[in-house]
């Protein structure tokens, strides 16, 4: 008997897409919106050997001390986004582990909830895990659904994280995984 997971995606942000990795067939995404809908699907590394630059550099003369309480950090005004940072681990260029950012506030503030596992200079430049696309600027119209085999979408979920991303600020992506 087939069984299947289930999760709504209804926000335009990024959005991880959670199922048991272990044991899957297919996944089908289906656009309930009223109109097009412009979708991209990427795994994320986890790993600190597979990281890209965000551009973005912390931005206080004295720096972070390491801590085990949340601790808010600043960074230049540049292109920090919320899509960039928000709920993803952050790295030094060195594949050192800094901790993961849990809050974005605006584009100089960030907030890693679980606090810092190694301390932050002035003007240390962060990363984040490299990401690959699946699908890129795909457009599901109203009431289609897309259909992906395992072996379209198959990724280590020890060293990657699948996110989907809608262009629908309500999101309006229903995503079911068989198995």
């Amino acid at each position: 008997m087939a069984s299947f997971y289930t999760q709504k995606i209804s926000s335009g942000d990024k959005t991880q897409v959670t199922f048991n990795y272990n044991d899957y067939s297919s996944i089908i995404l289906t656009n309930t919106a009223t109109t097009t809908t412009t979708i991209d699907l990427y795994v994320t590394s986890q790993i600190g050997t597979d990281i890209t630059d965000t551009g973005t550099n912390v931005n206080n003369g004295s720096g972070y001390s390491a801590t085990s309480v949340s601790q808010a950090i600043v960074v230049d005004a540049t292109a920090a986004t919320s899509d960039a940072f928000l709920n993803e681990q952050v790295w030094k260029g060195n594949g050192t582990l800094f901790g993961t950012c849990t809050t974005f506030t605006d584009g100089t503030h960030l907030t890693f909830g679980g606090g810092l596992i190694r301390a932050m200079v002035d003007d240390d430049s962060l990363y984040t895990g490299t990401r690959y696309y699946l699908l890129k600027n795909v457009e599901i119209p109203k009431g289609t659904s897309l259909k992906l085999e395992k072996d379209e979408f198959n990724f280590n979920n020890e060293n990657y994280n699948l996110y989907i991303d809608s262009d629908d600020n309500d999101g309006e992506i229903d995503i079911i995984t068989r198995y």
